[in-house]
């Protein structure tokens, strides 16, 4: 590098750095040198680059109240003003009395009777009507209360000594966290002298050409800025398509291509398409709230939008209607059909497309987002996208629908699939497909089965129907080797600007 090689930017930070003598962060540069911080933080990333600067990103949480907590500061945690009022009332005291001397509101006392129990201050005894409450501490202390008092002064980070108390306050939603990157910078200690040696020779030549350059002529009587052709220039990020969505778009091509049409349907449904058009009993557990998030706002219930394939599910799942199955043999709630749920898959946008489609031959696909209850993991997530089809025709095997799902999965990739015998409550016989990923290993990507007569025969159709869920978000882990299924909706911009989807 050679002195001409500078440029004016890269010039005027070195120059700062140098001038601050110890490591500075990207703001409090900008603000000495009065230019704005991303600029700044772009030329340093181009000197760090070069060797010349030490570049670190510095991590900084800082924490703040809730309204709730604000309140708690002010005016003390719900748990300890009900145990000093019943301290106050001779340490034994009617529940009413209490929570009235303690200025608890309706939402504050159950808040307060339930910590004041959990944490050994109270304990709860019947006396005829009325509830009693009696102290069981004598002086306790509230590390909670007194870390709200010290966000409540201004400050806001958090001494060590006090992280259990910070968790539990942020269970209890009385603090919120939010995080900032701060950039810090420095000389390399090893590149002073030429550093030196760069500030101190002047910049000789035209850097940029200008339009007034070019008009009054004067670039001919100047020389111009040598360029280091040989350096390797910053990297380039270029605007492109979320590689996980290039895969939706690839794996809607390729079933459009095998002769399949797209559907849609709603995120929100009655429990009646999410399950019991499926044959799913209504007391099936994943139903419980632990599977399946319930809809409560603005509505929590739906409506039947066809009395008689309502009445015919409804036979179904009581006696089997004419399947010749024997049902659930137990009652059928209209209540329970009606409640609104966030669907748990494509499925029951199969159901709605073969109750407006019902003469064979059919084939339907849908990719998109299903939600689910579930523990976050490395291959597991609450929003996933499922590849769902049916193939409805007359004569159809098992064997069809391994045919279809093992051609689909070798397109995308997929180089290794092995099958075993699958149960699911609305097809019969079921299939488990399972694809190899190099470092997860064996992942079930493609359940699939023939519906039951259950599911079909409400709807009048006696013909097979093959129905798949592939897993869109699994099958592009296997192909594309990524360990975590929650990095295929990061925000992580060095993980998007270095992945991409080759098809």
């Amino acid at each position: 590098m050679t002195a001409q090689l500078i440029p004016e930017g890269e010039r005027t930070v070195l120059q700062g750095l140098v001038a601050a003598g110890a490591r500075i962060s990207a703001f409090e540069l900008s603000d000495r040198l009065g230019v704005g911080e991303e600029r700044v933080v772009s030329i340093l990333n181009s000197l760090a680059q070069q060797g010349l600067v030490r570049l670190e990103v510095q991590q900084f949480t800082s924490y703040i109240l809730t309204a709730e907590g604000e309140e708690y500061a002010r005016f003390g945690l719900p748990e300890f003003r009900l145990f000093d009022a019943v301290i106050e009332l001779g340490r034994h005291a009617d529940m009413d009395a209490a929570v009235a001397k303690a200025g608890l509101s309706p939402k504050t006392k159950g808040i307060g009777i339930s910590w004041a129990k959990k944490k050994g201050l109270l304990s709860i005894a019947k006396d005829g009507k009325k509830m009693i409450l009696e102290a069981r501490a004598d002086a306790p202390t509230s590390v909670l209360g007194e870390l709200l008092e010290i966000l409540h002064s201004g400050q806001t980070e958090i001494a060590r000594d006090m992280e259990v108390a910070l968790e539990q306050a942020i269970e209890r939603k009385l603090v919120t966290s939010s995080s900032k990157h701060v950039i810090e910078a420095e000389i390399v200690d090893s590149k002073r002298e030429l550093i030196d040696e760069l500030l101190s020779a002047g910049l000789q030549g035209i850097g940029d050409l200008t339009p007034e350059l070019l008009a009054s002529g004067e670039w001919r009587q100047r020389l111009f800025k040598p360029y280091n052709v040989e350096m390797t220039p910053v990297p380039a990020f270029y605007g492109k398509k979320h590689p996980y969505a290039e895969f939706i778009d690839w794996l809607k091509e390729i079933l459009v291509g095998l002769g399949f049409e797209e559907w849609f349907g709603p995120f929100a449904e009655t429990e009646y398409w999410n399950n019991d058009a499926l044959f799913v009993p209504q007391d099936h557990v994943a139903r419980d709230v632990q599977d399946q998030f319930k809809v409560v706002q603005p509505y929590d219930h739906g409506d039947i939008i066809d009395e008689v394939y309502y009445r015919s599910v409804k036979a179904v799942h009581e006696d089997g209607g004419d399947t010749g199955s024997i049902g659930w043999d137990g009652p059928y709630s209209r209540e329970v059909a009606t409640r609104l749920c966030l669907r748990a898959h494509t499925t029951p946008v199969s159901m709605r497309y073969l109750w407006s489609h019902r003469e064979p031959p059919q084939k339907m696909f849908i990719i998109d987002r299903n939600f689910r209850s579930e523990t976050l993991s490395a291959s597991h997530a609450q929003e996933f996208n499922q590849c769902e089809g049916i193939i409805s025709d007359h004569d159809l095997t098992l064997r069809d629908l391994m045919g279809y799902i093992g051609e689909i999965c070798k397109r995308i990739g997929l180089k290794k699939m092995k099958w075993k015998p699958g149960q699911f409550p609305f097809t019969e016989p079921s299939i488990e497909g399972f694809a190899k990923h190099e470092v997860l290993g064996w992942i079930e990507v493609a359940p699939g089965g023939l519906f039951r007569p259950e599911v079909t025969y409400p709807l009048g159709i006696r013909n097979s129907v093959l129905a798949w869920g592939l897993g869109a978000g699994r099958m592009y882990m296997a192909s594309m080797d990524i360990r975590d299924i929650r990095e295929l909706f990061t925000r992580d911009l060095s993980w998007l600007r270095r992945s991409y989807f080759v098809r």
